[in-house]
């Protein structure tokens, strides 16, 4: 969100301090620019948006895969070996 912040800061001291001059009438080459930086600051915040909500489902995917691999290896240690005191298995 700060990154947004400072690019429409940015932009907006480009607009006033920037070297181009202004048409005719200044105020509705303002307001134009204004309007289209509102656009442009919409289409940021709706990327950035869809951004976070497909980082959010990707992370939620590897926690419970990471989930899932913990699991089974816990599984897989607790009734594996079926010994109690280290001394190996059994001779057949």
């Amino acid at each position: 969100m700060g990154v947004i912040f400072a690019f429409l800061a940015g932009a907006i001291a480009a607009l006033i301090y920037g070297p181009k001059l202004l048409g005719d009438n200044p105020r509705d080459e303002l307001q134009l620019r204004a309007d289209e930086l509102k656009k442009r600051a919409d289409d940021l915040q709706r990327i950035a948006q869809k951004i976070a909500d497909d980082v959010s489902v990707k992370g939620r995917e590897i926690i419970d895969e990471a989930k899932r691999e913990w699991e089974s290896a816990g599984s897989g240690r607790r009734g594996g070996s079926g010994t109690t005191g280290g001394a190996g298995p059994k001779p057949s």
